[in-house]
C-alpha cells in the first residue's frame, strides 16, 4: 500500500495528489485511508519518513559496495545523473517534497533537513575512509566537503527538472567528484 501511494506523491507531488488518486493506487476506500494513516498529512509525512530511510539506504549500500570510497560516491552520483537524464524518471520524492512543500510546512522541512544530514554524514564517513587510505589529502575539510556533496546531489536532482541532458548533469557531477581530491 505504501509503495502505491509513494509512487502517486512521486509522480504528482503533495498537492496535486487527491485523496481519490490515493485510494485508487492503494486499492482501499476512504474510510480505510483515514482509519489506517489519519489523514492525507499522516499518509505523506509516512511516505515520506519510508522513502528517507529507503533512499539512504541505498545511498549507504552504493558506497559500500565499492573498495575504494570516492568509488563509491562517483557511483551514486552517476546513479543520480543517470536516473535526472532519464524524462520518465519522477526525481526524489524527498528532493521535490523539498521544493514544494519545506518552506510552508514545518514537518516537511524537518524531514528534508534529517535527510541532508544523514547523506552528509553519510558521505563524511566515506570521506574519513578514503583520505585514511590516502585517497584524499590531510589538509581537505572532510565536513564541508560532505556538505558539498550533500548539496550538489539535490542541485543535480533540481537541475534535473529543468534538462535531462545526460552531459550538463553529468559535468554538474563530474566538477563535484573533481574537487574532492
Amino acid at each position: 500500500m505504501l509503495n502505491a501511494a509513494t509512487r502517486v506523491f512521486v509522480e504528482n507531488g503533495y498537492e496535486a495528489t487527491s485523496i481519490q488518486d490515493l485510494v485508487d493506487a492503494m486499492g482501499i476506500n476512504r474510510a480505510s485511508l483515514y482509519d489506517t494513516f489519519g489523514d492525507k498529512e499522516k499518509l505523506f509525512l509516512e511516505v515520506l519518513d519510508r522513502y528517507d530511510n529507503w533512499n539512504y539506504g541505498e545511498l549507504e549500500t552504493c558506497i559500500n559496495d565499492h573498495a575504494s570510497k570516492l568509488d563509491g560516491i562517483r557511483a551514486w552520483f552517476y546513479r543520480v545523473v543517470d536516473q535526472g537524464s532519464n524524462r520518465r524518471h519522477p526525481g526524489c520524492l524527498m528532493v521535490n517534497s523539498s521544493v514544494e512543500r519545506a518552506l510552508r510546512d514545518e514537518d516537511c522541512a524537518a524531514r528534508a533537513a534529517r535527510n541532508f544530514l544523514r547523506s552528509e554524514e553519510a558521505y563524511y564517513n566515506a570521506l574519513v575512509d578514503a583520505q585514511k587510505l590516502g585517497e584524499i589529502g590531510e589538509d581537505r575539510n572532510l565536513r564541508a566537503l560532505s556538505r558539498f556533496l550533500a548539496g550538489t546531489i539535490r542541485g543535480i536532482r533540481v537541475s534535473a527538472k529543468a534538462t535531462s541532458d545526460y552531459q550538463t548533469l553529468k559535468d554538474i557531477a563530474d566538477i563535484a567528484l573533481n574537487n574532492l581530491k
